[in-house]
């Protein structure tokens, strides 16, 4: 799952991490900078290709749908801006890479996901229109959310104020909900924000105690703790739990207690830190009991931080 914030028309350059080969945007202002990368935390150097290499798929047409530009990569396949001529307007277009496409597992859960998520619509959900398959392409056709990441956000400025949810002038956008990444043996200790093949289902450093012990107990309060991590680094610049690998992020959480936001922040309201707090508790009866629950806490907090 990826967090997308609309707000800017910037397009951002295209980076390739050397570490996880995942491609991504990254803003124009960190040129010359380093930042960690988004998919594996590897610490990489932000510069501008000498040579922009000549996109072989650029101009073709899949789907009805004319390729525009790569807006990046991953272990599953690739991204494009796209031009749906039926339909006038610009799209995302997903594609399996021709190794998962290989891969009957892959592509049924890709499928599934999809159909899924079509029927979704939610102003924080990035739409899905339609997926198929076309000349040996499994294709997903998305909502083209112009502006950068989430997480890319918080690098640029370091941590966001406390009231963000009210301040912050843009929409934030759900992404790849529900479409879980799959790795190969020799990736699974590689990253800390890579879904692990076999071990775990998600993202280590979002991941609640008991669905990294087994995904089969996932549960809607295993995305509360998530929000929780999320809030926690949007807050600090930093992750509650962050380590060389994914086992090394899985281990501290398994085992430390999560720290307060307000060892990073100490002039955060202590509503806000006990709400964090309770959210990236280690049971899910710490917890707040549903997400109604956890939206009234929000606002008991937003009338009274203290």
């Amino acid at each position: 799952m990826a967090i997308v914030a609309a707000a800017s028309k910037t397009e951002g350059i295209l980076q390739t991490c050397r570490a996880c080969a995942h491609e991504f945007r990254a803003p124009q202002k960190l040129v010359g900078k380093e930042m960690p990368c988004p998919y594996c935390r590897k610490i990489m150097l932000i510069s501008t290709p000498a040579v922009v290499n000549e996109d072989r798929l650029v101009g073709r047409e899949v789907a009805g749908c004319t390729l525009v530009r790569r807006l990046g990569a991953g272990a599953l396949g690739v991204v494009y801006a796209a031009d749906q001529k039926a339909m006038e307007r610009q799209i995302a277009l997903k594609m399996l890479s021709s190794k998962a496409a290989g891969e009957p597992e892959t592509v049924a859960r890709f499928q599934r996901e999809a159909k899924l998520c079509a029927q979704i619509q939610h102003p924080n959900v990035v739409g899905v229109f339609d997926c198929g398959h076309e000349r040996g392409v499994h294709f997903l056709v998305m909502e083209l959310v112009e502006g950068g990441t989430f997480a890319g956000l918080i690098e640029e400025h370091g941590k966001l104020t406390w009231n963000v949810l009210i301040t912050y002038e843009g929409v934030a956008k759900l992404a790849d909900l529900g479409l879980a990444k799959q790795l190969g043996a020799d990736e699974m200790n590689s990253a800390t924000g890579l879904t692990m093949q076999g071990v775990a289902m998600g993202s280590p450093a979002y991941m609640p105690p008991e669905q990294i012990r087994s995904a089969k107990d996932s549960t809607a309060s295993c995305d509360l703790y998530a929000l929780g991590a999320s809030m926690f680094q949007a807050l600090t610049g930093k992750l509650p739990f962050d380590g060389r690998s994914a086992t090394e992020v899985m281990g501290k959480v398994l085992r430390d207690p999560a720290p307060l936001v307000s060892i990073h922040d100490p002039t955060l309201p202590a509503g806000v830190v006990e709400l964090i707090d309770r959210l990236l508790a280690k049971e899910p009866k710490g917890r707040p009991a549903t997400a109604t629950a956890l939206i009234a806490d929000m606002e008991a907090v937003l009338q009274d931080p203290n």
